[in-house]
């Protein structure tokens, strides 16, 4: 199965995510396949130590790109120390204007789960302005699909050990729908790591998505953009029938365009600070007590 045959797999998420790469996504080890065909690499991930650093404030000095789209403005971090050769890659391409004037190409509607961006013409296909360059995949154990993700859609490379590389088309990740029923089977799942199964849930995401795609940024702003691209009108190979389009793609930092509430957004440094301040006051009573 090709990337694209695997991310249109995605309008029916809820049954691949009882097939065997989703059974082993959420487990304590996780194996993660990234090539198919015959291929067999596989990557082992320990999810006991996961950190959700896309729901982490970043530090003021992280690299953000400003995608102005026909739909709004969206905003995100990029995960340099993730992904650092996309990220060095990435970031060229926007400040060379690569992005200005750039087509979103195929739109999952069903349900929502995905949208493919930044691609010289309107039916993704290559021109000669087109950056055909690739990278090998970076994956993280602290990186996963959740809604507003971007991730590097490229191509599958080799003949008989085949895997995926990176490109300079973008990913926009949403989410499929988490029905209760379907969170009632992923929660069955023996051994499902229950930070992942949570943030999923909270967050929505594109489960299958997981590991397979260089993930290198996180919209914190503008999710409702992300949304709006999502509701226009495609045809039957998802090609939108009307132009949605990056206008113009910027660096800048965070500290450039904080959000004015990061609690909304970044909940997993404000849980982290909850505890933290509830140890405090634990071992404070106890010393008054003794």
């Amino acid at each position: 199965m090709n990337p694209n045959q695997r991310l249109k797999a995605s309008k029916n998420a809820q049954r691949v995510f009882k097939g065997s790469i989703i059974m082993m996504l959420l487990i304590v080890v996780i194996g993660l396949a990234f090539s198919c065909m015959g291929a067999q690499e596989q990557m082992a991930i320990d999810a006991t130590d996961v950190e959700l650093i896309q729901y982490k404030v970043p530090d003021d000095d992280t690299p953000v790109v400003i995608f102005e789209t026909t739909k709004g403005t969206m905003k995100a971090v990029l995960f340099e120390d993730e992904a650092p050769n996309f990220c060095k890659y990435f970031i060229n391409l926007v400040e060379s204007g690569y992005y200005d004037d750039t087509y979103y190409f195929m739109i999952e509607t069903d349900q929502k789960a995905y949208a493919f961006g930044g691609a010289k013409a309107p039916n993704g296909e290559d021109t000669d302005d087109t950056d055909k360059k690739n990278l090998e995949p970076e994956t993280s154990k602290d990186l996963w699909p959740f809604r507003g993700a971007l991730c590097s859609y490229g191509r599958e490379k080799g003949v008989f050990n085949k895997r995926n590389v990176t490109g300079s088309r973008i990913v926009f990740v949403n989410s499929v729908e988490f029905t209760d029923e379907f969170k009632a089977e992923m929660e069955a799942i023996e051994d499902a790591n229950e930070l992942i199964l949570n943030a999923f849930f909270d967050n929505g995401g594109v489960p299958n998505f997981s590991q397979q795609f260089t993930l290198f940024g996180q919209i914190y702003d503008g999710l409702d953009v992300l949304d709006a691209i999502h509701c226009v009108e495609v045809d039957d190979d998802m090609k939108p029938l009307e132009e949605v389009k990056i206008i113009k793609a910027t660096m800048s930092t965070y500290g450039e365009h904080k959000l004015e509430n990061e609690e909304e957004f970044f909940k997993e440094s404000f849980k982290k600070e909850e505890t933290d301040s509830q140890t405090d006051n634990s071992s404070a009573t106890d010393s008054s007590e003794s």
